[in-house]
């Protein structure tokens, strides 16, 4: 509080009685006890609270981090994040990022700062604990939570998990990461919470009375070689089924399993769908063209039922691959959606639902040649 000086006007008084004089002297004995106390409140010792500089907040995977009120500097230990921290309008706090985020052509073009930010996070999200300190980040967004927190908080650093692993998890992800950055970034979170559940709630009511057996097998396909997969459990798992597919790979459980190309022909899907590899901690960015021209020499590829019905597709990829834990997860829900029923949702433009959401979230606005290269469009 403001200290305040007190002007204390005097004057003359008449004669008084002994009994008035002690009433005045309690009086004035009174006031002035007043006047202490309430100096006393504005001070440090006083009964009004200093603002809070912190929070305590619940992670993703369940812990309870506190962490600083206000974030200046940002340390992102998890690759797909760093998209969710240029859309909450915080991407000029990153003081140190993943491994190969800047290898995908328009993040770079979007947010070409990213170039200048040092990839202090290597494969795995190892980092040189001594470097990153240096950095003196307010907070780390990190992998995973559990052990994966354990040497940031030896270190003394606040460190959490906002990221999510099933679509369910998204918006509450995005928020919880509005939460921690604070200001707009929570605003921004909100904005998209709202564009995401009414997209999904649209998707949804859409496929609500499809029978099983319109619902087309569908195999997801990271990379070649090896042959890389993800299976039951997964995100990619269930943005198949609430896009109104069936997951011939569900009984492999997990995210990037390798399988055998004797499986793939074993599981002989209706539709494949070829994620474009890169941009998280091993793999620089390449094209899903690239997977198919790896497996088209494999023996067996021509036989699938996929390929021969000319339902291989290519993943679209933008600041971050759409089908992989970004918040571009909501324009994947819809462009499945739509790859698999195009009947059902033929009204669904995805290039002006790309262009209107890349606008909306990340004050861009995307040219056509943008809109080829995330769509990978041939040409």
């Amino acid at each position: 509080m403001t200290a305040r000086s007190t002007l204390v006007m005097r004057r003359t008084l008449p004669h008084r009685s002994a009994g008035s004089c002690r009433w005045l002297a309690l009086g004035a004995a009174a006031a002035m006890a007043a006047v202490v106390a309430g100096c006393g409140s504005s001070g440090s010792s006083g009964a009004t609270a200093a603002a809070p500089t912190t929070q305590v907040v619940t992670s993703m995977s369940g812990e309870k981090v506190t962490v600083p009120l206000k974030i200046d500097r940002i340390a992102e230990q998890f690759p797909a994040h760093t998209v969710t921290d240029l859309m909450l309008g915080v991407g000029d706090k990153l003081v140190a990022i993943p491994q190969n985020v800047k290898t995908i052509p328009f993040l770079r073009k979007v947010f070409p700062d990213i170039n200048s930010r040092p990839e202090l996070f290597r494969n795995g999200g190892k980092v040189n604990m001594e470097e990153l300190l240096r950095l003196r980040p307010d907070v780390v967004s990190t992998i995973s939570g559990g052990t994966t927190l354990t040497p940031f908080k030896k270190a003394g650093l606040p460190a959490l998990d906002m990221d999510f692993n099933t679509f369910p998890e998204l918006v509450p992800s995005i928020s919880l990461a509005g939460k921690v950055y604070g200001g707009a970034a929570a605003a921004k979170a909100q904005e998209y919470g709202d564009y995401v559940n009414a997209r999904l709630s649209m998707v949804q009511s859409r496929l609500a009375s499809l029978p099983p057996a319109q619902k087309p097998s569908v195999v997801h396909l990271a990379s070649y070689p090896p042959l890389v997969v993800d299976g039951g459990t997964s995100l990619i798992d269930g943005w198949i089924k609430l896009a109104g597919g069936t997951d011939s790979a569900s009984g492999v459980k997990g995210t990037h399993v390798t399988v055998s190309m004797e499986q793939l022909l074993q599981w002989n899907p209706d539709v494949l769908i070829v994620e474009t590899p890169g941009g998280d901690q091993g793999l620089a960015a390449n094209t899903a063209q690239s997977v198919i021209e790896n497996l088209q020499r494999s023996p067996g590829w021509s036989g699938l039922k996929a390929v021969k019905s000319g339902r291989v597709y290519l993943n679209p990829q933008g600041l971050y691959p759409w089908d992989r834990f970004g918040p571009e997860e909501a324009l994947q829900i819809q462009w499945v959606a739509r790859t698999l029923h195009p009947d059902l949702f033929k009204d669904i433009d995805i290039r002006a639902e790309a262009r209107t959401f890349y606008q909306k979230f990340f004050g861009y606005q995307v040219t056509d040649a943008d809109l080829d290269q995330i769509l990978q469009v041939s040409k």
